[in-house]
C-alpha cells in the first residue's frame, strides 16, 4: 500500500472513531436525560384517572396520560407555580378508581377568578370559582359530582341525590369528615349532626356548616330558593347522607360490597318528597319512611342484623325520640296530671323550639310533638327536671333522669307555680 493511501485509512478511521465516541456520548446524554423524565414528577399536566383537562382562566393543562414524558413543554412554556398549587389540589379523585369503572378521562375543570363562588354542573366538565379552592372538603364534593354526574348522566340529573351520595361517598369510600364553617371552626357530620325537633328552613340550612358551597350564591340571596328542587327538605340532607353512612358501617362485609356494587352499577337514589306536615310526629315518620326507601336500594335484601343497624343508627341521631331534653316533668304520683299536662301542650305552641318530655301514668309524652317516648329513663338527659307530687314516692318508685337542675313540687291540685320556667 502507498503511503499517501495509508495516511488517508488512517484518517478516515480515526474519524469513524470519533464520530463512535461522539455518537455514544451523546446516547448515554439522551438515555439519563429520558431517565430523568421519567422518574421526574409532572407538574405540568394533571395526573387523574378522570380528568381529561383543566382550563385555570383560560390556560389549558392536559392529563398526564395524553401528553408525552418528553415533551419540551415544560421547558418552553413552563405553568405558573399558582395554577401547579390549584392542579395538585384537583389530584383527590383517586380513591373512586376501583369503585367507578365506566368513562375515564372523561371530565373537564374549569377554573374561573372573575366569578369567586361559581359552581356549574354541565355535559362532561365542572366550572368552579376560586372560593372552592380555599375549601379542600367542598372542593373534593364539586368533583365527585362532576364525576357522578359524568359516569352516569341519566341517573344523577336531581340535585339532592347527588349532593346526598356525594357525601355518602366522603364519609364511606374517603373517612372525611371535616366541615369547615363560616366561622373557621370546623365541624364533623358524625359527632354533631342529630334529628332536629322542628322541620328546620332553607335559611338555616343556609346557616349550617353542612351546607354545601353549590348554594352559596342562593343562600346570599336572601333565601331566595325559588329555583331550588324540594326546597323544604335540604335542611335534613346532611342527616340522610351520615344516616346512611351510619347504618353503611354496622353491615357485614359482603352487604357493603352489595351496597358498592349498587352505587358502582349507576342505579339512583330515591326521588325524596316534600315535607307537607312539619309536626315533629310527622318529622319523624318522613324521615324514617326516606331513609327506609334509600336502605332499599343500597341494601334490598332485608334481615335481622341491617334492621338492627337502622334501629342503633335511628337511636344514635335521636329520631325515634331524642334524648337530650331542655325539661322533664315526672307527673306519676300526682291526680292532677291531665291538667297539667293540657297546660303543658298549650304552653308548647308558643315555645316550639322547646323540647319537653313529659312522664305521665300512662306513659311518656314528647311536646310539642305529643309522641309517646318508650326509652328507659337512664338514656335521657335534661337540662332541668321537676318533680311533681301529692304524696311523696318511694326514691325507687320515682322517676329518675340525669339533670343538671332538679325541682320537686308537692300539689294535688291544679299547679299554679311555673316551675319550668
Amino acid at each position: 500500500m502507498y503511503p499517501i493511501e495509508l495516511v488517508r485509512t488512517l484518517k478516515s478511521s480515526r474519524t469513524a472513531e470519533r464520530f463512535a465516541q461522539a455518537l455514544t456520548i451523546a446516547s448515554f446524554i439522551t438515555l439519563c436525560w429520558v431517565a430523568n423524565r421519567a422518574l421526574q414528577a409532572r407538574v405540568s399536566c394533571v395526573n387523574s384517572s378522570f380528568i381529561s383537562f383543566v382550563q385555570i382562566n383560560g390556560e389549558r393543562v392536559s392529563n398526564c396520560r395524553y401528553e408525552s414524558r418528553l415533551s419540551p413543554r415544560d421547558l418552553l412554556s413552563p405553568l405558573a407555580k399558582q395554577n401547579q398549587e390549584i392542579i395538585r389540589s384537583l389530584e383527590v379523585l383517586e380513591p373512586l378508581a376501583q369503585l367507578l369503572q365506566g368513562k375515564r378521562q372523561g371530565l373537564a375543570i374549569d377554573v374561573v377568578s372573575r366569578e369567586p363562588d361559581l359552581f356549574e354542573l354541565g355535559k362532561g366538565y365542572v366550572r368552579l370559582g376560586q372560593n372552592w379552592l380555599k375549601n379542600p372538603l367542598q372542593l373534593r364534593r364539586a368533583l365527585i359530582m362532576g364525576v357522578l354526574r359524568n359516569e352516569f348522566p341519566q341517573t344523577y340529573t336531581n340535585q339532592f341525590q347527588l349532593e346526598t351520595l356525594t357525601d355518602f361517598l366522603l364519609l364511606s369510600v374517603y373517612g372525611q369528615d371535616e366541615w369547615t364553617g363560616d366561622d373557621g371552626k370546623v365541624y364533623s357530620l358524625e359527632r354533631d349532626m342529630r334529628f332536629p325537633t322542628t322541620a328546620p328552613s332553607f335559611e338555616q340550612y343556609c346557616q349550617s356548616p353542612f351546607r354545601s358551597l353549590s348554594h352559596r350564591s342562593v343562600c346570599k340571596l336572601d333565601g331566595d330558593s325559588s329555583d331550588i328542587e324540594q326546597v323544604n327538605v335540604w335542611g335534613f340532607r346532611p342527616l340522610l347522607a351520615v344516616s346512611l353512612w351510619r347504618v353503611f358501617s354496622k353491615l357485614s362485609l359482603g352487604e357493603k360490597v352489595h351496597a358498592m356494587s349498587v352505587v358502582r352499577s349507576g342505579r339512583a337514589l330515591p326521588v325524596v318528597h316534600g315535607l307537607n306536615d312539619i309536626s315533629t310526629e310527622s318529622l319523624v315518620r318522613w324521615f324514617e319512611t326516606t331513609l327506609g326507601e334509600h336502605l332499599a336500594v343500597l341494601i334490598p335484601k332485608k334481615t335481622e342484623k341491617n334492621e338492627y343497624a337502622v334501629k342503633r343508627t335511628l337511636k344514635e341521631l335521636e329520631v325515634e325520640s331524642p334524648t337530650h331534653w331542655e325539661l322533664t316533668i315526672d307527673l306519676t304520683s300526682t291526680p292532677v296530671w291531665r291538667e297539667i299536662l293540657e297546660q303543658m301542650r298549650e304552653r308548647a305552641q308558643y315555645r316550639r323550639n322547646e323540647r319537653v318530655l313529659i312522664f305521665t301514668p300512662e306513659g311518656a309524652k314528647a311536646l310539642p310533638s305529643g309522641l309517646p317516648v318508650a326509652w328507659a329513663t337512664d338514656d335521657i338527659s335534661s337540662q332541668k327536671h321537676v318533680l311533681i307530687a301529692c304524696d311523696w314516692p318511694a326514691p325507687e318508685e320515682a322517676v329518675h333522669v340525669r339533670a343538671r337542675h332538679m325541682f320537686a313540687q308537692q300539689s294535688c291540685a291544679k299547679l299554679t307555680r311555673p316551675f319550668w320556667d
